[in-house]
Formats: structure tokens, sequence, C-alpha cells
């Protein structure tokens, strides 16, 4: 193969990666803009949005999950951070789905407080299962959920998730793709 035929097959298949790239970020934006500006779910506490988006998640329901999420979403999870909510959603969402249908997180206490618009959901599980690799899942995840009422809707903001096991977030960090 010539030089120039190697640098037109190269440009082309960084074409081809840049463009399934911009087609599934549009994606991912507009199916955030349907479902968490214009899907209502009945979030009428704090807890409720944070419960919903727990049982979309152990469904599969990549939309209703989605749609308890504000625009302006923040995640912190296990040592790396989502800056929005369209990175969350292309990055880990996916990892989060399967993690939550390979487990089961049983609410062992929760404390909820703020004022007005602003409140906050603190959360302690007990996460049990079975990784994909086989290995046992048994843990206690900790997480702090900040949720914003609009109009009559509690939407999440801001989730951070942290684990007292070492070994199962070393794991988690690995398995996540890194944001771009």
């Amino acid at each position: 193969m010539s030089g120039l035929a190697r640098k037109q097959t190269g440009w082309r298949r960084r074409l081809r990666a840049t463009t399934h790239r911009v087609a599934a970020v549009a994606c991912a934006t507009a199916l955030i803009a349907v479902h968490v500006i214009g899907h209502g779910q009945a979030t009428r506490i704090p807890a409720d949005a944070v419960d919903g988006f727990h049982a979309a998640l152990k469904r599969k329901d990549t939309a209703g999950a989605l749609s308890f999420l504000d625009r302006g979403l923040v995640v912190f999870e296990f040592g790396t951070a989502d800056p929005t909510v369209e990175s969350y959603a292309l990055q880990h969402l996916p990892f989060d789905i399967d993690m939550a249908v390979a487990s089961t997180w049983a609410l062992q206490t929760r404390r909820v407080g703020g004022e007005g618009a602003e409140r906050w959901v603190l959360s302690t599980y007990r996460v049990t299962g079975t990784r994909a690799d086989g290995k046992p899942i048994d843990q206690t995840t900790l997480e702090t959920a900040i949720v914003r009422r609009t109009g009559d809707q509690f939407r999440i903001v801001h989730l951070h998730w942290s684990t007292n096991d070492a070994a199962y977030q070393a794991w988690a960090q690995g398995q996540r793709p890194k944001p771009p």
C-alpha cells in the first residue's frame, strides 16, 4: 500500500470514529433532553428520586434512570467524576446498570434534610451479589444524593458513591471507561 493510500485509510478510520462519537453524543443528548426535561416521574419527596433511580437501574431502564437526573448532574463515583449528565450517560451509566442487575442493594440507614428546593438524601446500603467475573460482592456502600425541586418534581443533581471495600473500588475503577 502506498503512503498516500495509508494516509487516506487512516484519515477515513479517524473520520468514521469521530462520526460515531458525534452520533453517540447527539443521541445521548436527545435522550436526556426528552427524558430528563420532559419526562415526569412521581418524585414528590426527595427520597422518591433516589429510589426511583435505583429501581430503573435494576430494571435496565436507561431512559427511566435518566428521567430522575437533573440537567446539571455531577457524579462522583469510586474515585472518578462525571462532570455532566451526558458524560455519565455515555461513560458510567451502563456500568451502574450492570452492577444493579448483578447485586442487591438493601437500604440500612437513610437521613434526609435540606430546605426549599435543595435537599439531600444520605443512604447506607448493604450490597451483595456476584460480579460478572464470578467474584462475590459483599460490601457497605455509602451514597450522597443532592436533589433539586423543579415544579412538583425532585431530580438528582449530584450523586456520590463510596465503599468500604478497597479491592472492589480498585476493580470498579478498572472496569469503567475513563471520561473523554
